[in-house]
């Protein structure tokens, strides 16, 4: 394993290289700080006895038909407890989890539960499912492999409720890819019980992430149900007729505005509308209020009895999702990526508004899989693995120069040049003062030509060191397919299947999050 420091490289939006840093702190941007002292602070923050109890028959509900662990089992009870707490994740429902990061990020919650729990104060791993997303063209594809395999199809509603028989066709690809070898038997198993006994895609997930993570006490939480919906009646309450979010985040959001690029606005109404198949923005008009599309449409008296008797047909938004969440879980962190960390950031006006409790956002770790042949390379060329997040041309050049130092450096000449046209414009002046314009120009023209020169003399030795120039190419095209970084990329099935215990255990010795640090795990394997 090799790490690097998050902040000497361009890797995070700027507003989150300044939230780690302090610098929003000390800005009185924000008033916490990014520490896990701060975890233990927030321990001293009480929690709704009556929330807690609903939420506990939630688990209960929603792990009835499991076999449960033995870590599982624990953590149910132990949820129940006034002093125990949690850290918590959330992903959207992307077939087969999705990239490499899904898988890391709850690992790092689960280290970072049991680094955190004391007897007094057990805290468990959450992982949230946003199953009310609607967005299918973002959950409808994995990339295994290098191949990217897709599920085709629409959906307008709520992605968790989509029928498992809409799966059938790209269980039977991701199956032919996996093959038939004893390497991938394992993962495939645990792929085809999760889609043969799952209804819809909220309980495949669940049992994929199940199978994953039992063992380790992680608890899935499913929030698109009525008895928790139900808890979530007075914000929704509020958020229609006071309009609560966008009205208490104006003046933070257009502070950050003014530094930064905000991640999402706020709209009038934070909140969708959703059955099987349909959610759609709700919009307030001068009569009550309607759907985006204006197809169903509600008096305010009408949209008071929906909140009262059927709260499950209320959605909330990006924004309004974490408000969802910290109502319903004694959080002390939550663990996400940069983008989601930064539009949490917007947030903290709004917990206030709604008197829910604020946890620390946490930035979850960078991992990324190099070989160790290709680790081995990079040493042996001094390539250090900051140079590998530059532009790919820059790269280039860098390692051009360095396999061929004598030859490409053309210091000593520009150097001379500059003694050169130094001398010849004392001489001038001498002559005439107006020389000197004429010598600056000449100067000019010569520092193009060998600035030419030096180009030319570089391209043709990229030509002879083809070869090591490829290989640079080929690590940076691993490590950042189609320019982005792999954990958001490939698939984590690969490393799983290929050496479960090693992979795993090379996350667990990764650093903390509060450490900042880019992982890089350097596998055998690969």
């Amino acid at each position: 394993m090799k790490l690097i420091d998050s902040n000497t490289v361009n890797f995070y939006p700027q507003i989150v290289t300044d939230y780690l840093s302090g610098n929003l702190k000390s800005e009185n941007i924000v008033d916490w700080d990014y520490s896990l002292d701060q975890l233990n602070v927030n321990k001293n923050k009480p929690f709704n006895s009556k929330i807690r109890a609903v939420v506990h028959q939630a688990f209960l509900n929603q792990y009835s038909n499991f076999e449960l662990s033995q870590k599982e089992s624990r953590n149910i009870n132990l949820f129940s407890k006034e002093g125990t707490y949690t850290i918590t994740t959330g992903h959207q429902l992307i077939l087969l989890g999705g990239p490499m990061f899904f898988y890391t990020k709850i690992k790092d919650v689960i280290k970072l539960a049991k680094q955190v729990s004391t007897n007094e104060n057990p805290v468990l791993p959450i992982f949230w499912m946003a199953s009310e997303d609607h967005d299918y063209e973002e959950i409808s594809s994995v990339n295994l492999f290098g191949k990217k395999i897709s599920c085709p199809g629409e959906n307008k509603g709520p992605v968790g409720r989509i029928s498992k028989t809409h799966f059938e066709r790209f269980l039977i690809e991701v199956n032919h890819i996996l093959g038939e070898g004893v390497e991938f038997s394992r993962i495939k198993e645990i792929i085809n019980n999760a889609f043969t006994s799952g209804e819809n895609l909220s309980q495949i997930t669940r049992r994929l992430v199940r199978e994953l993570f039992k063992e380790e006490g992680l608890l899935i939480l499913d929030a698109d149900t009525e008895e928790l919906k139900v808890l979530f009646t007075e914000i929704i309450h509020k958020e229609l007729f006071e309009q609560l979010t966008i009205t208490s985040s104006e003046k933070h959001i257009n502070r950050l505005k003014s530094s930064y690029k905000v991640q999402v606005k706020p709209r009038e109404i934070n909140l969708f509308y959703i059955e099987n198949g349909i959610r759609k923005r709700i919009v307030q008009t001068n009569e009550g209020f309607t759907t985006s599309d204006e197809l169903l449409v509600w008096t305010n008296q009408e949209m008071k009895e929906l909140i009262k008797y059927s709260p499950e047909k209320i959605s909330p938004n990006v924004l309004l999702r974490p408000v969802y969440q910290e109502l319903l879980l004694p959080n002390l962190a939550y663990v996400g990526g940069a983008g989601e960390i930064a539009y949490w950031l917007e947030l903290k006006p709004v917990f206030n508004a709604f008197k829910v409790d604020f946890p620390i956002p946490l930035v979850r770790n960078s991992y990324f899989i190099i070989s160790r042949k290709n680790a081995d390379w990079l040493d042996e060329n001094k390539i250090g693995l900051q140079t590998l997040f530059n532009d790919i041309d820059i790269q280039v050049n860098k390692l051009t120069k360095s396999l061929s130092p004598n030859i490409l450096s053309f210091e000593e000449d520009f150097q001379f040049l500059k003694d050169f046209f130094s001398r010849l414009k004392l001489k001038g002046i001498e002559i005439n003062p107006q020389l000197e314009k004429v010598v600056n120009g000449e100067e000019k023209r010569a520092n193009s030509a060998l600035k030419n020169v030096e180009k030319r003399f570089v391209n043709a030795e990229k030509k002879n060191r083809e070869q090591e120039l490829n290989k640079l190419k080929n690590i940076t095209n691993k490590l950042f397919p189609f320019g982005k970084p792999m954990e958001r990329v490939n698939s984590y099935i690969p490393c799983f299947a290929k050496d479960p215990i090693g992979f795993n255990k090379q996350i667990d010795l990764a650093p903390s999050v509060f450490d900042q640090k880019i992982v890089f795990i350097i596998s055998s394997s690969l």
